[in-house]
């Protein structure tokens, strides 16, 4: 009998709600590369701005953004060896705010491994075209059993945007005590209609 396999969106809450915004014009590459599963090599931090950079910035291990979140040097530690194995790779970055304050703390979180994992069956979803582009809407997502093909974490080639991680992955982040991460169970719905 096989057991229950659970996943999880990774997500990330921070205590008011900004985004930290990738520097299109002052970085050597465009952003859509982060969602390409690709190692990427740079000469130089990314740079990424905010608002202002808060005091409270440091007590967060994940700091939300576009694309690739951004994640702290203790999420880093503990997870060096997803990093060994090349399903992560972790990159220097700057943020700064409007005021030039800077912080050299995070780095961007790069996952390599771009894999189809949706349960089309199971999973409630809408695409919608826009031209020639169909964008996919997810109102309820399931993940094919043993989805992640022994990652702890992938980006789903379904959705690009959602970063897939395993329990045991969540486990970890408790076990370490990483704070701002949130981990949305597949299956969970904002929709009441469903």
């Amino acid at each position: 009998m096989q057991k229950n396999i659970m996943y999880f969106e990774l997500t990330a809450f921070y205590k008011r709600d900004v985004y930290f915004v990738y520097d299109e014009e002052q970085n050597e590459l465009s952003n859509k590369i982060f969602n390409q599963g690709e190692e990427i090599s740079v000469s130089k931090p990314l740079l990424f701005s905010v608002d202002k950079i808060d005091s409270y910035i440091n007590n967060y291990d994940i700091l939300p953004t576009y694309n690739a979140p951004l994640v702290s040097k203790r999420l880093k530690n503990n997870f060096e060896d997803l990093e060994n194995d090349k399903q992560i790779q972790f990159i220097n970055v700057t943020i700064s705010d409007q005021k030039g304050n800077i912080n050299n703390d995070y780095y961007l979180l790069n996952v390599l491994k771009v894999v189809p994992c949706m349960d089309m069956e199971k999973s409630i979803y809408d695409i919608k075209t826009y031209g020639k582009t169909a964008v996919i809407q997810i109102k309820k997502l399931y993940i094919i059993s043993n989805g992640l093909k022994n990652y702890d974490i992938i980006r789903m080639k379904e959705k690009k945007a959602y970063i897939i991680v395993t329990k045991e992955f969540t486990k970890r982040c408790e076990v370490a005590k990483l704070k701002g991460l949130d981990f949305v169970p597949e299956g969970y719905s904002i929709y009441t209609d469903i």
